[in-house]
């Protein structure tokens, strides 16, 4: 029998659009409990859940480039802002969900994010990395040049350290200002 805590984490995870292995992991609750769930959502919202069979990826495939370790450094450090020393402990999903929320406004705020040339991550992404940090194959590191936060995957395919140095690096020296209001 499912605990409350369990169904409502389900539920939760369900509403921000995890995919439903990765609800499976979080809550130990089998496929069959997961079906009477969105099966819930149709009977109390008039609305079928968003039944997320989408595949789980690794920083093999999500940090890439300078553009995506500069997200998943945004992000990650969002979800340790948040969530403290703990994340790195177990994924801490209502932590991660308000990160993933704070990384889609601040897209939405930066004009190279907003306009689509850097594809946005999935809430599956986000658990990804947060499963990465966690099971300590990744880590939020300080540049020792510029003193920011950045994320590094064991898994990734890029040999950058700090993006933020990085990108910097290829501007023209007359031309940070204009990186900024970009």
């Amino acid at each position: 029998m499912a605990s409350l805590t369990q169904l409502l984490l389900a539920r939760q995870m369900t509403k921000a659009g995890f995919i439903t292995k990765i609800i499976m992991i979080e809550t130990g609750l089998t496929h069959k409990q997961l079906r009477r769930i969105y099966s819930g959502f149709e009977q109390d919202e008039g609305t079928g859940a968003r039944k997320n069979h989408g595949t789980m990826r690794s920083g093999t495939t999500l940090i890439h480039n300078s553009a995506t370790k500069i997200q998943a450094s945004l992000l990650m450090q969002l979800y340790y802002n948040l969530g403290g020393d703990d994340v790195t402990i177990s994924v801490q999903i209502p932590e991660l969900v308000k990160a993933f929320r704070l990384y889609h406004t601040l897209r939405n705020e930066i004009p190279s994010m907003k306009n689509g040339r850097w594809p946005s991550f999935t809430i599956t992404d986000a658990w990804c990395l947060a499963s990465e940090l966690r099971s300590e194959m990744a880590s939020l590191s300080v540049c020792n040049s510029c003193k920011c936060s950045y994320f590094t995957s064991v898994n990734q395919r890029t040999y950058i350290e700090c993006p933020f140095c990085h990108d910097a690096a290829r501007l023209p020296m007359n031309e940070p200002a204009k990186m900024i209001a970009a």
